[in-house]
């Protein structure tokens, strides 16, 4: 409630008052009160005192559209609770037959100008359906450019609609000087709410606006009064030049440019939005031509320094200068490049090279270093012999291995989850150049700091008993394959396979390792059937 102010907003606007009207001063909202019922006053007056005298008899066009103007007089003028999408296709639905009718009774009017006036009468509804239509996203809508460029090219179009019907009506000469002028306060009153929503706040502008679209009631219902007068014969209206220019503009708004605009020159410029693409310096190659200079605005403005665009374009521009001349420039020659390839590039030719060619250089550096590797696996392979020939199995292997990372190598049942023996191995108190756990084990050999030959041979039986003759240590351990695989997997590059090491299927086998420095052996078969 707002006190002595409600009774008179109820009695004037037809509806109960918002909280933004209750926290405005009295005296305006008052003041805007009187003067719309004032003009309410007027209003009733003009849409209740019937048609005028008839003059000459109607057609069924001119009959139509007089019904449609006062159902859409009655339709403003009655408060509506309806959602929006529903009040917006009622009110489509009265507005745009009338347009048509209005485009066929004209009088005085070429077809070229009428045919012009239905197509831009037709670009607000079109443009409102389509929004009521759309998703609820209106942050996203305000924020984009070719939504605000279609309001834009609505709000012109809604414009020179007006002008255009002014024109027709004044032409066709069955409407007064009054309908005339009602009618061209319908669209100066958009310009004056905009001067007086500049010049006060809260409920005023509202009782002002409220005032304002009066008119276009009044100029619908003196439109549809005058219908049944003598219309006068002059020469056709034609389209002027101006109207066609401003048609052709406002497609070109709604189409929109093939790229927006590159540069604004002021830093507060909505396209620094849009610098989260450059996160990261840039390399030049990969960004187009007439992106180039916004991505070195990215990657220099700072949100704290208020420095137009154009001031750091001529900055970045003269340290190109002074970079040519041979003089130091505190840029990184990474930024400049953005602006001058050609000068850093004679100095750096790599700041040149896009993101593709850096990935491919990487690969062909990584395919030469895996070539190399696999060259010297295979002399080392090449070198390595089987220290026990007289053991002889179809299921051995003998390869070198280097591991780089002083890292163990081991064997385990590869359908297995290794993870917890691997926990059990490297959390035990101590342990020497064996580890095992379960289906995993581990081999510490101190040969594993140069190049080691390892021969791994999978026996069905126990070998002979231990030769410890020209070995440094000799360990066993036990090792489990529930799914009767067993696997050494060693990371280096030799690319000999091992076989599967255990050859009497699941069960439990024993490991048997012999190591001395550049050699290990390993003996694995089973120590007994699984139950």
């Amino acid at each position: 409630m707002i006190g002595t102010a409600t009774p008179a907003w109820l009695a004037t606007m037809w509806y109960p008052p918002d909280e933004i009207v209750g926290k405005s001063p009295l005296v305006p909202v008052l003041g805007g009160l009187l003067l719309l019922g004032l003009v309410n006053s007027w209003m009733l007056w003009q849409v209740l005192r019937g048609p005028a005298p008839t003059a000459v008899p109607m057609g069924r066009a001119a009959t139509g559209l007089r019904l449609l103007l006062y159902v859409n007089v009655l339709w403003l003028l009655i408060p509506s609770f309806l959602p929006g999408l529903v009040e917006t296709v009622i009110g489509l639905a009265l507005w745009v037959p009338a347009l048509v009718l209005l485009t066929v009774v004209l009088t005085g009017s070429g077809r070229p100008f009428r045919l012009a006036l239905l197509l831009l009468g037709l670009v607000e509804p079109a443009i409102s359906l389509a929004s009521g239509l759309a998703d609820d996203s209106k942050l996203q809508l305000f924020v984009s450019p070719a939504y605000r460029a279609t309001l834009m090219a609505v709000g012109v179009a809604t414009f020179v609609v007006m002008v255009m019907l002014l024109l027709a009506q004044r032409r066709d000469g069955r409407w007064s000087r009054v309908t005339l002028l009602v009618g061209l306060g319908t669209f100066a009153s958009a310009f004056l709410v905009e001067l007086v929503d500049g010049l006060t706040r809260g409920s005023t502008i509202e009782s002002i606006a409220e005032a304002m679209d009066v008119l276009y009631v009044v100029w619908l219902a003196r439109t549809a009064h005058e219908l049944n007068r003598e219309p006068r014969q002059k020469a056709p209206l034609r389209v002027p030049t101006a109207v066609a220019a401003v048609g052709a503009v406002l497609l070109l708004m709604v189409v929109g440019p093939e790229g927006g605009p590159r540069l604004t020159y002021t830093w507060q410029s909505d396209q620094l939005l849009d610098c989260w693409a450059w996160s990261e310096p840039p390399r030049v190659a990969d960004i187009p031509a007439h992106e180039r200079d916004r991505a070195y605005l990215c990657s220099v403005s700072k949100p704290d320094r208020y420095v137009s665009d154009q001031e750091l374009l001529g900055k970045g521009r003269d340290a190109c200068t002074r970079f040519a001349a041979g003089e130091p420039v505190k840029a990184r020659p990474a930024l400049l490049a953005l602006l001058c390839p050609e000068v850093i590039g004679r100095k750096y030719p790599d700041l040149l090279l896009s993101s593709a060619q850096i990935d491919q250089q990487q690969a062909e550096k990584e395919n030469i270093e895996r070539e190399q590797l696999a060259r010297e696996a295979r002399k080392e392979d090449a070198l390595c012999r089987d220290p026990w020939p007289a053991l002889r199995t179809r299921f051995q292997a003998t390869a070198s291995y280097y591991d780089w990372d002083a890292q163990p190598y081991g064997i385990w049942d590869p359908e297995a989850d290794t993870e917890e023996d691997s926990e059990v191995i490297w959390n035990a108190e101590s342990f020497d150049t064996l580890g095992t756990s379960g289906q995993l084990a581990l081999i510490f050999t101190p040969s594993q700091d140069w190049a080691t030959c390892v021969t791994a041979k999978a026996l069905r039986s126990a070998p002979p008993p231990l030769r410890r003759k020209g070995w440094d240590e000799v360990v066993e351990a036990d090792i489990v394959s529930d799914s009767g695989h067993l696997v050494m997997q060693m990371l280096s590059a030799s690319k000999v396979r091992f076989p599967n090491l255990a050859r009497s299927g699941p069960g439990i086998y024993r490991l048997r390792l012999y190591t001395r420095p550049g050699e290990d052996l390993i003996l694995i078969y089973p120590a007994k059937r699984a139950a």
